[in-house]
């Protein structure tokens, strides 16, 4: 597919709302765990949270080669169609067994969502527009889990969430199934399992995205879940949408400056951002933490600008998302035992760690 001379920013505005419903994709169940109480046993219940991830790490890379095999509209419009079925589904609360292994399935389709919708925001955007709109991509997770958290409660409990979600997404697979270009990402068959991750591992350009977002993972969630009680609680809920405003930013820069160079600077800014934090004043550190993070998130951004600005062929760019939701869900699923430790060590122990 040649790159277009005008960017189809309706079709990029609906491909983010994609992401947005998979960011739902955790947050339906995170945001109804204290209503899934009463109905299922409290103790398994997290891991109905974490599938998800399990699936991203397992098959992240996979998921890359098969939208570059299948074609990035196929691909979507499946993971759309099966994600809202799963949903509604879910929505019956069948016994906990089969619940869980509908979540299982629907990590499948939240990795397609996340590998192919990016792909393909940057195969219909000008070249000029490219990093804008990864940019803006960059920010799905913590604006759908936001959206999540206003809209959730005004749903009626889990089955009115998860029929609401299923329903939209279905709805939003019959608005881009017109829309939607043909025959972008298509590549030939690749090897087996192991050597696609070898291959996609030992080529820099497909590596580099992922390598600087699965550090940003690590850091961020950790950070968002253990700073506010060394700092002060107001900070929680304010932290994760000011670091949007740097991944967003990020994007805009990225028209720029090599989006390598936003990564490199985002954590060498981090490092002295979080020693500031150690040397202020205590009353200080809560003011001095929201900059901090806009700083933190210009790396997601930065990261997402990376996979077009070293991949030109679209089949590629997938691959290299597929390696950025693999490595990012390991670092997603390692943040909070690490953290967790080092938070024993105050602010200094969890400065350290980041």
């Amino acid at each position: 597919m040649r790159a277009p001379e005008h960017t189809d920013w309706r079709l990029v505005i609906l491909l983010f709302v994609a992401g947005l419903f998979a960011a739902a994709q955790f947050a339906k169940i995170a945001l109804t765990l204290g209503a899934l109480e009463g109905v299922y046993p409290p103790g398994i219940l997290p891991f109905a949270v974490s599938a998800l991830s399990v699936v991203g790490i397992i098959f992240g890379v996979t998921a890359g080669v098969i939208v570059a095999r299948l074609g990035v509209r196929r691909v979507l419009l499946t993971a759309l169609i099966v994600g809202g079925a799963l949903s509604l589904l879910q929505a019956l609360l069948p016994p906990i067994p089969l619940f869980m292994g509908l979540r299982l399935v629907e990590g499948a389709a939240h990795l397609a969502i996340v590998v192919a919708a990016p792909t393909l925001m940057a195969a219909i955007s000008a070249p000029r527009d490219v990093p804008v709109s990864m940019g803006l991509w960059g920010t799905f997770f913590g604006v759908g889990f936001a959206a999540s958290a206003a809209i959730i409660p005004v749903l009626g409990g889990p089955s009115g969430v998860y029929l609401a979600h299923g329903a939209g997404m279905i709805g939003l697979a019959a608005l881009l199934w017109p829309l939607l270009p043909r025959g972008v990402a298509r590549a030939e068959p690749g090897a087996g399992f192991v050597a696609r991750h070898l291959a996609i591992y030992r080529t820099p350009r497909l590596l580099a995205p992922a390598l600087g977002f699965v550090w940003h993972t690590l850091m961020f969630l950790g950070l968002l879940t253990f700073l506010p009680d060394l700092l002060a609680p107001w900070t929680a809920p304010i932290l994760p949408l000011v670091a949007l405003i740097g991944t967003f930013g990020a994007g805009v820069l990225a028209r720029r400056i090599p989006p390598h160079r936003i990564a490199l600077a985002g954590f060498a800014l981090t490092i002295l951002g979080i020693a500031l934090l150690i040397l202020a004043p205590a009353d200080l550190r809560p003011i001095l933490s929201l900059p901090v993070f806009v700083i933190i998130g210009l790396v997601p951004g930065a990261s997402f600008a990376a996979v077009p600005a070293l991949n030109p062929d679209a089949a590629d760019r997938a691959r290299a998302n597929g390696a950025i939701a693999q490595l990012g869900n390991v670092g997603t699923a390692s943040s909070t035992p690490l953290f967790a430790l080092a938070a024993a060590g105050g602010l200094v122990g969890t400065a350290l760690l980041t």
